[in-house]
């Protein structure tokens, strides 16, 4: 079994559901033990996510970067086989990770979600604000499979979806009113020419919103096929290639053909 490092706190109530989730799933692929199932082998590190928000409010991505990085410096000195970043915004630093840790694999959370996504049309996403008024680090990467995205236009609607993330969702607390707001603008982003559903682009955003709450839209939920994913390249059952944009899978494919 492969050691997989996760990265979380962003929040601890997304870490929590990781952690469950990976660990149900590898219990069920893998083989049961002399005496019981499985359990996942894993190293987390967890950063204070009020430090987190502080500098992302603050749009210091540099500074949001760097606080992330010396989390993920401690999993990778314990010499995990490939790293999971619990959050989208989170993985805004990803290709700083790729560049400092060229040895960390990282398993991708828009590669994982594009995978589900990809061939259905425009889709919609909804996440933190960050995410939604930049969010270059998903929406690249989810183009890169051909995953058009398209966010909600208002941003006082993007404020509040901010602010009930980070006071609610990220203190595992879920409302109607919260729920049948984030249900609306699906709605909305579908009318608005996102055929192909929405993605929940926020770990937290899924806990809260279900399929049933709008069965007329079709959903991705990240954090949901990000677990999957982890857990079956954890298992050997998938390679993380499987998942990563075909052009960055070809180049990889010749830079190890020219070492060989």
């Amino acid at each position: 079994m492969k050691t997989i490092g996760m990265l979380t706190g962003i929040s601890y109530v997304s870490g929590i559901d990781y952690y469950r989730g990976i660990n149900e799933r590898i219990a069920k692929l893998l083989p049961n033990g002399s005496i019981m199932p499985k359990n996942s082998e894993m190293v987390m590190i967890s950063v204070d996510c009020d430090e987190y928000v502080r500098l992302l409010t603050a749009r210091d991505d540099e500074a949001v970067q760097e606080y992330l990085l010396r989390g993920i410096a401690k999993i990778h000195a314990a010499g995990v086989d490939f790293l999971v970043i619990a959050s989208n915004t989170a993985h805004v630093c990803y290709e700083r990770v790729r560049t400092r840790f060229p040895d960390l694999p990282v398993l991708h959370i828009a590669d994982c979600t594009a995978a589900a996504a990809r061939g259905k049309g425009p889709v919609g996403l909804l996440g933190t604000e960050p995410t939604m008024r930049d969010g270059s680090w998903l929406k690249s990467r989810l183009a890169k499979h051909g995953v058009e995205v398209l966010v909600p236009s208002s941003d006082e609607d993007r404020q509040r979806c901010y602010k009930i993330i980070c006071d609610e969702l990220s203190f595992d607390i879920f409302t109607e009113t919260s729920r049948a707001f984030f249900a609306e603008l699906a709605r909305r982003l579908f009318r608005e020419g996102a055929t192909g559903g929405v993605i929940l682009g926020c770990t937290e955003i899924e806990l809260l919103l279900r399929q049933s709450d709008v069965p007329d839209v079709p959903l991705f939920r990240s954090a949901e096929l990000h677990i999957e994913a982890a857990a079956k390249v954890q298992a050997a059952v998938a390679e993380l290639e499987d998942f990563m944009p075909p052009e960055r899978v070809k180049k990889q494919r010749i830079s190890c053909n020219e070492k060989q």
